[in-house]
């Protein structure tokens, strides 16, 4: 049986994207696992109880990378140029042995990557197996003219990132922080949202679980309104420790006709955020797609996998976004007609409250996000899987019968 490794980045917005695909896999007849620095275990088994190789105890300082803490820190841009150094460089060289390792045990055919894992890149390289860059950002696609912190940042670490690829005996090409593959680079993606992409890159729309993507939680359905617009606010896993930008949108939203769920992580152990009026819904973690399929608005940093996913529900957005690809996301989506970019930490609430009654009522813009939506009517996870799984048969040997 043909064996399909993924080697992801330890993060939802990185690990669901990939769900989707292993679960086409699969269902195809390869056998899957998967690898990650840090244990994913636990969505592994809900997604369908996937292999996984990687360590199985929980590192130390586990929450560097959400909650109060890390809200405040993206703020000091010298401490994100270093933590984006740190994850995309330094940790990289020790992480190269350790993947090697799993190859060499498990010996898959055929590797999968997160384009930022850059060990991974490297690892299926030197043990000269073909490998996929399966984006979970819209990287692959940005145009040369775009310029961000993150590009600047980018450009900052060239040198260090050129010459962990040379000291393997390596060259390699990126766009923006993603390592492209010389075998085949996906991006979850259309036309309609990024144009035509390099010719390089393949788009196949959005990247759906086909099943359980193991991350749903329980939701209390009987507290939605049926009869008012649904305006779903969420700033991911990890930036989600603004409970001061969360009530500045209770406020906004208050006068409108609009329901409100907030997704808000910890901040709900707290007595930060009201848990007793009827239209705020406030939970930790709420199941997104489905919130999506109800939601008329989407209030959000613009991670790429929530934009991804709003896309493919025909939400509009408000995107607001706080650091590194999230601008990228914005300038894609006002670019297309898809939503608008805010600042929550500088807007008042008044034209806040304006700015919600626009994306819910605004007929030029939900006109061009049907027109997206259609464009996202593909299974991007389907198509994903295809490419992988013709790019695996031709690296297969062939045996003899």
């Amino acid at each position: 049986m043909t064996r399909i490794l993924f080697c992801v980045v330890p993060e939802k917005g990185h690990i669901n994207p990939c769900i989707g695909t292993a679960q086409c896999l699969r269902s195809a007849g390869f056998e899957v696992a998967f690898y990650a620095p840090a244990d994913i275990t636990a969505q592994l088994d809900g997604a369908g109880g996937f292999t996984f190789l990687g360590p199985r105890e929980v590192p130390e300082r586990h929450d560097l990378s959400r909650g109060a803490s890390f809200a405040a820190n993206i703020r000091d841009a010298a401490w994100l140029r270093h933590w984006i150094r740190t994850l995309l460089i330094d940790l990289a060289p020790a992480q190269v042995d350790v993947i090697r390792n799993v190859v060499r045990e498990w010996r898959p055919d055929i590797v999968v990557i997160d384009p930022l894992l850059y060990a991974a890149a490297i690892a299926a390289a030197r043990e000269g197996l073909p490998w996929v860059a399966l984006s979970n950002s819209l990287n692959p696609v940005l145009p040369d003219d775009l310029d961000s912190a993150l590009l600047r940042t980018v450009r900052w670490l060239a040198p260090a990132r050129e010459r962990l690829f040379t000291a393997h005996g390596l060259t390699a090409r990126f766009n923006g922080c993603d390592v492209l593959s010389p075998h085949l680079t996906i991006a979850f993606a259309t036309e309609a949202l990024v144009g035509p992409p390099p010719g390089d890159v393949q788009l196949v729309g959005p990247a759906m679980p086909h099943g359980p993507r193991g991350d749903e939680m329980a939701f209390p359905w009987d507290r939605l309104d049926g009869d008012a617009p649904l305006v779903y606010m969420s700033l991911g896993s990890q930036l989600y420790y603004h409970p001061v930008l969360f009530q500045k949108v209770i406020d906004a939203v208050r006068p409108t006709a609009a329901q409100l769920v907030l997704s808000v992580g910890e901040l709900v152990d707290t007595d930060l955020l009201p848990t007793d009026d009827p239209r705020v819904v406030v939970v930790r973690y709420a199941p997104q797609l489905a919130m999506l399929r109800r939601a008329a608005a989407l209030i959000t940093h613009g991670g790429a996998n929530s934009v991804m996913e709003a896309l493919a529900c025909g939400v509009p957005m408000l995107i607001s976004p706080f650091c590194n690809d999230q601008f990228h996301s914005a300038y894609f989506v006002e670019k297309a007609g898809a939503g608008h970019r805010i600042d929550l930490e500088t807007i008042g609430v008044s034209d806040l409250s304006r700015a919600v009654e626009q994306v819910l009522h605004s007929r030029a813009l939900q006109a061009r996000m049907a027109a997206i939506r259609a464009s996202y009517a593909r299974d991007g996870s389907a198509e994903a899987a295809r490419m992988i799984s013709a790019l695996a048969s031709e690296s297969r040997p062939a045996t003899a019968s």
